[in-house]
């Protein structure tokens, strides 16, 4: 036993000095191989290149954008609203979800309007000058008719003797109720055509007029709307009901009607639905084109549950 426990005493002094010695090896370092580390600065960290969508004047004659969309000087990320008067991002998905918004189709609502305005106003103005000078210059011609008869009258009296006088006096009667017909003929279609553009001006442009063929009878109470087709878009106008005698015309002022393609839609579907009857029709949709502001454009409908015609009227 005791041999063991000397034996134990010598391990732990040999290890011991083991521990002891190693804790005493030198270490030397080279100077050339040691670099002193620096602190890192956030500034200097390399990161990921971020992406931003810049505006692209190609955008302005996409359909969605064409009138409205314009770049903001010294600002590539950003567009701007010439409606609603506002900058925007210059992102497409952005300047779209834009284009749904209330504000946005009020405010190119009310440009349109203003715009068709200027443009009938000056085609009024064309209109006008245009009769203006028919007037002159049939004035004129009168004129040098009347100088023209006057100066046969007076060659006849100076170089014709009593008798030839009496036939030349009779006739330039004949000529002068000759000269009267032919002006009365040519001043009654011009006399017809201002009476028939004032009347024109008086009644609406656009009208409607809805009939029930099953029970012969107008369709009152039936909602009817207004589009116009603007840049590939039906744009709404306005909208009213038909009265007693199943008629609307409300639907746009002489001044703010301008050519082009509109439709008329018709909410079949309530009135039937009112009564009771089945019908086919959810709806009815009419397009037809305006070419000239000075026309009306009266569109009849004879309406059944399960079919209807319609045709231009007056």
């Amino acid at each position: 036993m005791e041999s063991e426990e000397t034996e134990q005493i010598q391990e732990g002094e040999e290890e011991s000095q083991d521990s002891q010695e190693l804790d005493e090896i030198p270490v030397q370092l080279d100077d050339s191989s040691y670099e002193p580390l620096g602190l890192t600065n956030s500034s200097n960290i390399v990161r990921g290149k971020y992406y931003k969508q810049t505006y692209r004047p190609a955008w302005e004659q996409m359909p969605d954008f064409k009138g409205w969309l314009r770049g903001v000087v010294g600002e590539p990320t950003r567009a701007y609203c010439t409606y609603c008067q506002k900058t925007l991002h210059a992102h497409r998905l952005s300047l779209l979800k834009h284009t749904c918004t209330i504000r946005h189709q009020k405010a190119a609502q009310i440009h349109n309007t203003r715009k068709s305005k200027a443009q009938a106003m000056e085609q009024q103005e064309i209109h006008a000058v245009v009769l203006q000078e028919e007037d002159i210059n049939q004035t004129e011609i009168d004129n040098e008719e009347a100088e023209a008869i006057e100066y046969t009258e007076i060659t006849s009296e100076v170089e014709d003797d009593d008798h030839l006088q009496k036939d030349g006096e009779h006739d330039l009667v004949e000529e002068e109720e000759e000269e009267e017909a032919t002006m009365e003929i040519h001043q009654v279609p011009f006399e017809k055509h201002n009476q028939n553009f004032q009347a024109n001006q008086m009644k609406a442009p656009v009208s409607t007029h809805v009939l029930d063929t099953t029970r012969g009878c107008p369709v009152s109470g039936l909602q009817v709307s207004l589009y116009k087709l603007i840049d590939g878009r039906w744009t709404y106008i306005n909208e009213g009901i038909t009265n007693v005698n199943g008629k609307f015309s409300g639907f746009v002022d002489r001044a703010d009607f301008t050519p082009g393609r509109y439709k008329l839609h018709y909410d079949v579907d309530r009135y039937f639905d009112a009564r009771k009857q089945d019908t086919m029709y959810p709806f009815i949709e009419v397009v037809f084109d305006c070419r000239t502001i000075t026309e009306n454009y009266h569109i009849p409908i004879l309406l059944s549950p399960y079919g209807y015609s319609t045709y231009r009227g007056s």
